[in-house]
């Protein structure tokens, strides 16, 4: 696990990180995280607080899970920032999560998908206008955590193009196992 190259899709909802997400993890043959939200929470516009801790603790285990697997590279659909972000912007305050899910969700590539792709209502997302403050707020979250990003945007063949770029960079890095 220590030697598990992790990349992260961020963005705010409807913007193909699932999409996305699924598409990489077939191109490099490796293993996928997919959003515990999705599994957890039925609709962006009803669920608690709790409901979003519970989110984060079955993300960190899903990753776990994931970087002891055959694959070195894992591919993450989104994470804690992205977490918290939805805990700040819907209820105004912290979610606090402990050291271990942070450590765990800590990657070596983000990958942040841009909103400038149609927005499309399933029934279950928030409106495109909070979409678009959910943007904003995911953004001031990373800055405040440091957190550096590669943008992917425009049509789907340019952002696929951006990730598999990104993605295949990781491989020109020397990288160093946190231990």
């Amino acid at each position: 696990p220590y030697y598990a190259l992790k990349v992260v899709l961020l963005g705010t909802e409807s913007t193909g990180k699932s999409t996305l997400a699924a598409f990489l993890s077939k191109h490099f043959n490796c293993s996928l995280v997919r959003e515990a939200g999705r599994e957890l929470i039925a609709d962006s516009n009803d669920f608690s607080p709790a409901d979003l801790l519970r989110v984060a603790e079955a993300h960190a285990q899903s990753i776990r899970q994931a970087i002891i697997a055959d694959s070195p590279l894992v591919i993450i659909d989104t994470d804690i920032h992205i977490t918290k972000s939805y805990s700040r912007f819907t209820f105004g305050q912290e979610l606090e999560v402990s050291a271990d899910i942070y450590a765990t969700n800590t990657a070596h590539l983000y990958l942040y998908l841009n909103n400038d792709v149609p927005y499309f209502q399933d029934g279950t997302r928030l409106s495109e206008s909070d979409r678009n403050l959910l943007d904003s707020s995911h953004r001031q979250v990373l800055a405040e955590h440091g957190i550096e990003w590669v943008e992917v945007r425009g049509e789907w063949a340019e952002r696929e193009g951006t990730a598999v770029r990104a993605i295949q960079s990781l491989s020109r890095m020397e990288v160093v196992p946190d231990i």
